[in-house]
């Protein structure tokens, strides 16, 4: 039995035969991703749980399966998310351009342009909060149905970021329940260490989606304000996006930490937009101070520039969303995000992971992570958890990655 478990992997056992329970100490820590399956009994197949001899295997598998198992439905639920984005935003943009030629208006868009009249002889203040500012539009417009597939989907990644967060996961309730138990027995000693099989890749790209989400939102508001179908400006339209900017440079921070220059410079493309969005109207901010705001998001897009220099593969087609970003802050003009069909590639690939296509791997400390296309590497990059190489070259992974074909069988279960 000890030769099916693989204790000799985990435990140090002693030469002597005759001595019973031949374990003596630990051969290493408990990696994550360390066990290749739960192991039964391969006499009677029952489980070996109440086994305390294997007792350590046995849960570091519980806990490698319960991390998989939470990686499969984040992916499952992250991508209709992302659809539904370019869905919102296909619509908004739509309006902004149909709004230019001489044809019927689009549904929803006079009720907007009626609304925002009504408020011309109303304060209207865009301040605090992101979720603030979504409650300002959203008062402005519950007579019309213009924001009601923005509103929606902006309820249902609010939902989704807070079911990734890291109290959230698995190994983080394992942990305080651990915790708890110490507590309980008298034990003082708190466990200070929480496992780097914590998964942060999809709860930055939600973070980043609803970053997306709220300023398609704004931006959409603000430019129908500054320009009513009556042709006349809001009298008191005032807007500090300060907030935002601090939310975007917690991600930008984050991203830096975690080594993703992709989430990066989505993070400091927000930042840009925002202080664009604000210039004219600032609620808060003197003529000199925007003028250095400015100035500082010109230098924000050209650390972003550097960033998709220097890493081509991992930010590819962000470069126009950089140069467009440009364009408004020295144009002083609005101008709809441009589409990245880049990143749309990339959730398309996420999404081929439920249909067959596409592999996993895990790099050298055991992480998982995916590749699209045909599966296998062609460009490297670094795991968000701990920083190792992930990816390879020329169809050939990089030293460390393995092919993960237990999570591949976790998808195959879940999506057929």
């Amino acid at each position: 039995m000890d030769g099916h478990m693989e204790i000799a992997n985990y435990y140090t056992v002693s030469d002597d035969t005759s001595v019973e329970n031949s374990i003596i100490g630990l051969k290493s820590s408990s990696v994550p991703f360390s066990t290749s399956e739960l192991k039964n009994c391969p006499m009677c197949r029952s489980p070996l749980r109440n086994i305390n001899r294997y007792g350590r295997i046995v849960r570091r598998s519980w806990i490698d399966e319960a991390t998989k198992k939470f990686i499969v439905w984040a992916n499952a639920q992250f991508v209709p998310l992302a659809s539904r984005m370019e869905q919102a935003e296909a619509k908004l943009r739509e309006s902004v351009t149909e709004k230019q030629t001489p044809k019927s208006p689009l549904f929803g868009q006079t009720e907007l342009s009626s609304a925002l009249d009504e408020l011309s002889l109303e304060p209207v203040r865009l301040i605090g909060s992101r979720d603030q500012q979504i409650k300002v539009v959203l008062k402005a417009c519950k007579a019309n149905a213009r924001y009601k597939d923005s509103f929606l989907l902006r309820v249902d990644i609010k939902r989704f970021l807070k079911e990734l967060d890291e109290a959230e996961q698995p190994i983080s309730r394992i942990h305080g329940l651990v915790q708890d138990a110490r507590n309980h027995r008298g034990v003082d000693t708190e466990i200070t260490d929480v496992p780097s099989v914590l998964q942060v890749r999809n709860r930055l790209l939600a973070t980043v989606l609803l970053l997306r989400c709220d300023y398609a939102i704004l931006f959409d508001f603000i430019i129908h304000g500054r320009g009513t179908a009556s042709g006349k400006n809001l009298r008191d339209f005032r807007i500090s996006l300060a907030l935002n900017r601090k939310d975007c440079e917690n991600l930008i921070q984050e991203s830096r930490s975690r080594q993703q220059p992709t989430h990066e410079v989505e993070g400091l493309l927000y930042w840009a937009r925002f202080v664009a969005l604000e210039r004219g109207c600032s609620a808060s901010l003197s003529d000199v101070d925007m003028t250095a705001l400015v100035d500082h998001a010109h230098d924000q897009l050209q650390f972003a520039r550097y960033i998709c220099n220097a890493h081509p593969g991992q930010t590819a087609g962000m470069l126009a969303e950089v140069s467009e970003a440009e364009k408004m802050l020295r144009d002083a003009t609005f101008y709809a995000p441009v589409t990245n069909a880049e990143k749309a590639a990339v959730y398309a690939a996420m999404a081929q992971s439920f249909q067959g296509t596409g592999h996993w791997y895990y790099c050298a400390n055991g992480h998982p992570f995916t590749v699209g296309e045909c599966g296998m590497p062609m460009e490297t990059a670094r795991c968000p958890q701990c920083g190792a190489t992930v990816g390879g070259t020329h169809h050939e992974p990089a030293v460390g990655v393995t092919r993960a074909v237990d999570m591949e069988a976790e998808f195959e279960r879940r999506g057929r």
